[in-house]
């Protein structure tokens, strides 16, 4: 009977993804998004993205999170970018983002008085 070493097969895994990255492809961005007693809790995850190439903001009364691949020191495309409408009973003031153990995680705090903010760009803190 053959055994499967699960560290071995994970390991392999995230070789073929950084092959997969090299050659110009991409692994796909998992999240994760989880009430918490005082707000959501939203958690992503990319191999290939590096930290300093997230940008968040609020826009239009939407949380927008996107991930910027550098062509020159002054332009970037969007290699991930997702919109998330922003509900009433958060406060889009109070909304937050750090970088966690390889994790980018965006608090949205609840309040019964929110409004929708101003558009703003939000600064994650590494």
């Amino acid at each position: 009977m053959m055994t499967i070493d699960k560290n071995l097969t994970k390991k392999l895994a995230l070789q073929s993804q950084a092959e997969n990255i090299a050659s110009g492809g991409t692994v796909p961005t998992k999240m994760f998004l989880s009430e918490e007693e005082n707000g959501y809790l939203l958690r992503l995850k990319a191999a290939s993205v590096k930290p300093n190439s997230y940008k968040i903001e609020i826009r239009q009364g939407h949380l927008i999170i996107m991930s910027l691949v550098k062509i020159n020191e002054f332009e970037g495309v969007p290699r991930f970018m997702q919109a998330f409408p922003i509900l009433p009973h958060v406060d889009s003031n109070g909304i937050e983002a750090r970088y966690v153990d390889g994790e980018l995680h965006v608090f949205a705090p609840f309040n019964d008085k929110a409004d929708l903010g101003q558009n703003r760009k939000i600064d994650i803190d590494f």
